[in-house]
């Protein structure tokens, strides 16, 4: 897989939290006022660190196909340290 390539697949799972995240958001009506609380501070938790890894992947993107090494071991490193915070947060409200 190419870098461009790479880096495309992790945006768009990036995208991907942030549709499942909207949708639980709007699907919050049973949450209690604390509880819808507590749901927006983990999701603009969430939607910075997603932010920041997409600046990231565009400042890679625009580097050089021989630091291919960086942008792989950031992808990654950031799909896998994302997806758990994202199916942490995601544990506390999806219902069972």
């Amino acid at each position: 897989m190419k870098k461009d390539e790479m880096i495309e697949e992790a945006k768009k799972q990036l995208v991907k939290f942030q549709k499942e995240i909207d949708e639980l958001r709007e699907a919050s009506s049973h949450l209690t006022q604390e509880g819808k609380k507590k749901f927006d501070i983990g999701a603009k938790e969430l939607e910075s660190l997603y932010k920041d890894a997409h600046e990231k992947f565009d400042a890679l993107s625009s580097k050089a196909e021989e630091n291919f090494k960086e942008a792989k071991e950031f992808a990654e490193l950031t799909s896998k340290a994302l997806k758990h915070s994202f199916n942490y947060f995601m544990s506390h409200y999806k219902k069972k």
